[in-house]
């Protein structure tokens, strides 16, 4: 079903409150709402208070609020919960909070909101621009050529079209990784057909021995407006191991990063 609502986690932090005016522009694009969510266990001291307080101050788009009542289960069960209620709702988060107990911090909540959930997150990196909706008509898909792109495609394609946004494939590779050297075509090709097609995609093959610092560069100089990411690829010794550069890539990019995740290959 098409995303309508986007679920943002606070924790009472400033830090975690900058995934609202994000969420806030995604929502008014697609015409959707926002769904405000805190937790009665290590959150803010008065949640609805404070909730109520922050959809007071907003008026771009349709505000709901939640208590979540975590007393007894973790807050990325929680998180999941409320997000799989339904079909049209996905978590739009900062990955690291400054609140009590830092009740938001990549490791722990965010971490096991993208493992757990059944379907891609948005997640809010420190560089995040609240314009980056303004001045982009760019997705940069990461990829690199190889099946991890069956589960990001699908995804992306949703996604650059409930925001107007063309797929541009990026696929960062070794310098000295012969079998894309040699074939590069044929690899860039199959990147294109995956992410729909000569019309509504392109790839561009990047030489790098940095990979999050190539995908951070590109997508800025585009610049982008989204970047997606499975967050646990698998691929050859030469290429690139998403999994391992996908918070690298949050904490460089200035806009924000649609995860997927791949359950079936994911080890680390």
């Amino acid at each position: 079903m098409t995303p309508k609502t986007l679920v943002v986690p606070l924790d009472g932090s400033e830090y975690a409150e900058r995934a609202l005016p994000v969420a806030e522009a995604v929502a008014e694009r697609i015409e959707g709402g926002v769904l405000l969510v805190s937790s009665q266990y290590q959150g803010p001291l008065e949640p609805r208070d404070y909730l109520e307080e922050l959809a007071a101050l907003r008026n771009r788009c349709p505000i709901e609020i939640d208590v979540l009542p975590t007393a007894d289960t973790y807050p990325a069960a929680a998180i999941c919960e409320v997000v799989g209620a339904s079909d049209d709702r996905i978590v739009c988060m900062t990955t690291h909070g400054r609140g009590r107990l830092r009740w938001a911090a990549l490791g722990s909540v965010a971490e096991e909101v993208i493992r757990n959930a059944d379907r891609a997150a948005l997640l809010v990196g420190r560089n995040c621009r609240t314009d980056f909706l303004d001045h982009s008509s760019h997705l940069v898909a990461c990829a690199d050529g190889g099946e991890e792109c069956v589960e990001l495609a699908p995804v992306v394609q949703e996604w650059s079209a409930l925001l107007g946004l063309d797929v541009r494939a990026a696929v960062v590779m070794h310098p000295l990784d012969v079998d894309s050297a040699e074939h590069a075509d044929r690899l860039l090709g199959g990147v294109v057909a995956q992410f729909g097609g000569s019309e509504k995609a392109t790839a561009t093959m990047i030489r790098s021995r940095y990979v999050a610092g190539a995908l951070a560069d590109y997508a800025d100089e585009l610049p982008a407006a989204l970047v997606g990411m499975n967050c646990h690829a698998r691929t050859g010794l030469a290429r690139v191991a998403l999994g391992s550069v996908t918070m690298a890539v949050l904490h460089l990019v200035t806009c924000p990063l649609l995860v997927t995740h791949q359950k079936s290959s994911c080890s680390s």
